[in-house]
């Protein structure tokens, strides 16, 4: 027996030495497979990325209660405890725009996409089975096609209510990218918003000037929906720029916003007159705007204000002076609370006047001139009546009859007074009446002409 055992020990040497060799390389690739187990959970977020950590399905955040926060992660390099323990959520960051088309186009050939279109007249009926439209608030119908811009605000309301998210190079032209939440749920609301918003215009104004007013508002129609969701508790997590966030899509030339192909030249005659019509007005607006500077200066909207505020209080102080007279009750304190306002406004519109520019000043400048010469001919007048009064007192007759022979002079040597003489032994008389533009010449003619013997001068 101790023979045999010698005989074998060396293979069962071999043998343990062959084991322990195994077990120590089994250990080491354990050692690496748990070390490789556990670096799994290093997680590098990408630049425009955000991260969230989950932990047995549930997204990790701090604090406690009402207070809890979601951690958000920004880029950089992250631990966690390997799945199916934690694990890492990479989403676009708020800097990462994101877009989608929506259309309501009519069905077009390959040819048509890729080449245009020709011969719009050429394209048959509509039909809701195969065509896509939108019907304005005059009951027309137009086609539009629009690119979605958007962005992920809100990570955990985009995970928890949207996600699983398509791959963000992904073509969004395709069948795969369009069975994924973010597109359909998108797309259904900017439905529902462009409806809405063109059932409340007009088709020209959709498809004309105010083309970008059209998609402004349903961004902002848009907004409003996701809004409500946050309201109701289903957040997205998705915002729109107002004023981006819509925007018009070019399939190969074809207008963004277009009437039915059908009705193309006539809705382009209505969009020309319309667009006359619209300049007509601006030129009338422009000419009026300069009319109005040139009447009464650049402040003419305060000035005709201030004129305006007056003439209503005039025709309050009438209707109180009316009661009053007829003996209503509050009549005689309505027009003494109205007298002095209409005295301050008149003032302040006379204060107004005086600073005018444009026309109001030079009317003003002659109204002044003119008032002055009133002024100062009532003052003459007055000064020659006194003069002559005490002349007049003393013998009535005789001035009267000195100052009639001086009118009579003054009118026979004027060139604007016709003289026409009339004989008092003749039976019948005959007057020929100059007409105004030659009364002048007649004049002349009669300061060469002498009086006849015995008639007696007659004018008028």
């Amino acid at each position: 027996m101790e023979v045999f055992a010698e005989e074998f020990d060396p293979a069962n040497r071999s043998l343990a030495d062959a084991l322990h060799r195994s077990f120590q390389v089994l250990k080491l690739l354990m050692l690496v497979l748990l070390t490789l187990y556990l670096l799994s959970g290093l997680t590098r977020i990408e630049q425009s990325e955000v991260g969230l950590k989950l932990r047995l399905g549930r997204i990790v955040g701090t604090g406690a209660g009402e207070q809890t926060q979601v951690a958000v992660h920004e880029p950089g390099w992250y631990f966690a405890w390997p799945y199916p323990i934690e694990g890492w959520l990479t989403v676009p960051g708020p800097a990462a725009e994101r877009k989608i088309p929506v259309d309501f186009m009519f069905l077009l050939t390959k040819e048509e996409k890729a080449t245009g279109i020709k011969g719009y007249k050429q394209g048959g009926t509509l039909s809701p089975l195969r065509d896509d439209y939108l019907i304005t608030g005059d009951a027309n119908i137009i086609h539009a096609s629009m690119w979605v811009k958007y962005r992920i605000t809100d990570a955990v309301a985009y995970v928890s209510n949207v996600y699983p998210m398509p791959d963000p190079k992904a073509d969004v032209m395709s069948k795969e990218y369009r069975r994924y939440p973010e597109y359909t749920i998108l797309r259904n609301l900017v439905r529902d918003s462009a409806i809405e918003t063109a059932a409340a215009r007009r088709a020209l104004k959709i498809r004309g000037e105010e083309q970008d007013a059209f998609l402004y508002a349903v961004a902002d129609r848009l907004n409003d929906k996701l809004k409500e969701l946050d309201r109701l508790g289903r957040p997205l997590g998705i915002t729109i720029d107002p004023a981006t966030g819509i925007i018009g899509r070019k399939l190969a030339g074809i207008e963004p916003i277009m009437p039915p192909r059908q009705v193309q030249e006539e809705f382009d005659k209505v969009q020309a007159a319309d667009s006359h019509k619209s300049q007509a007005i601006t030129l009338a607006q422009a000419e009026a705007q300069a009319l109005l500077v040139n009447t009464a200066g650049p402040d003419h909207a305060l000035l005709a204000s201030a004129i305006e505020g007056e003439f209503e209080l005039m025709l309050e102080l009438s209707a109180a002076e009316s009661g009053s007279a007829s003996g209503g009750s509050g009549g005689d304190g309505e027009v003494a609370r109205l007298r002095p306002m209409l005295d301050e406004r008149r003032s302040q519109t006379e204060a107004q006047l005086r600073s005018a520019s444009g026309e109001v000043r030079h009317i003003l400048q002659n109204a002044e001139i003119a008032k002055d010469a009133i002024v100062k001919e009532a003052k003459s007048d007055y000064e020659v009546f006194i003069k002559m009064r005490p002349q007049y007192l003393r013998n009535p007759v005789i001035f009267m009859s000195r100052l009639l022979d001086e009118t009579y002079a003054r009118a026979l040597d004027s060139e604007g007074v016709s003289k026409v003489y009339v004989p008092q032994d003749c039976l019948e008389h005959r007057l020929q009446i100059y007409r105004a533009d030659k009364i002048v010449s007649q004049s002349k003619k009669e300061k060469e002409r002498k009086p006849q013997m015995g008639a007696k001068p007659k004018f008028r």
